[in-house]
């Protein structure tokens, strides 16, 4: 099995997401879930009232990518 590593995507969620081809982002990765909470407690400090929300889900990060023969 390649190398993997659990890393954390900041996810920001823009108004109504049904009318917005753009309403879902990533934001930016970090590599532990203490500095992903802290950031997206900054982050909807800093935009509250302006109708975008941001959270954290974890993810894996292949750092020299996946077997493209994998299925």
């Amino acid at each position: 099995m390649k190398e993997k590593r659990q890393v954390y995507a900041i996810v920001r969620l823009d108004g109504e997401l049904a009318n917005m081809p753009d309403a879902i982002a990533v934001k930016e990765v970090l590599p532990s879930l203490q500095e992903a909470k802290i950031e997206v407690d900054r982050l909807n400090d800093l935009n509250s009232g302006k109708g975008v929300i941001y959270l954290f889900q974890a993810t894996r990060y292949f750092p020299s990518g996946r077997n493209p023969g994998r299925r």
